[in-house]
């Protein structure tokens, strides 16, 4: 048999933390998708260092790739926010409810 469980409405299921990583992580791949193209815009194929793998990574289809992943974590972020609010919203309705209910025992 399955135990129920019964969630507060006062639980976010970290939704404010992890729609803030998301987003952090979307934009950290947009700033390395942007590093790579302005790396790849320049002709640095005959130099050495630690621009020259960058340069070389710049020409596979790993910036391409990087996008995406960049897309998709905001896409998730933007969602998770969506529900953090909605949560929030939702904790503010029940301190409404619990509070009418203490006023109305406190005048009977």
């Amino acid at each position: 048999m399955f135990k129920k469980r019964y969630f507060s409405a006062h639980n976010d299921f970290k939704t404010s933390f992890l729609c803030k990583l998301f987003l952090f992580l979307g934009v950290l791949f947009i700033i390395i998708f942007f590093v790579l193209g302005i790396i790849s815009f320049f002709n640095i194929g005959e130099k050495s260092g630690i621009i020259k793998p960058l340069y070389d990574i710049s020409k596979t289809s790993t910036p391409e790739s990087i996008l995406a992943f960049s897309i998709l974590f905001f896409a998730v972020g933007i969602i998770l926010y969506f529900f953090n609010y909605q949560f929030a919203k939702l904790s503010k309705i029940a301190d409404e409810i619990e509070n009418e209910e203490g006023l109305k025992n406190i005048e009977k």
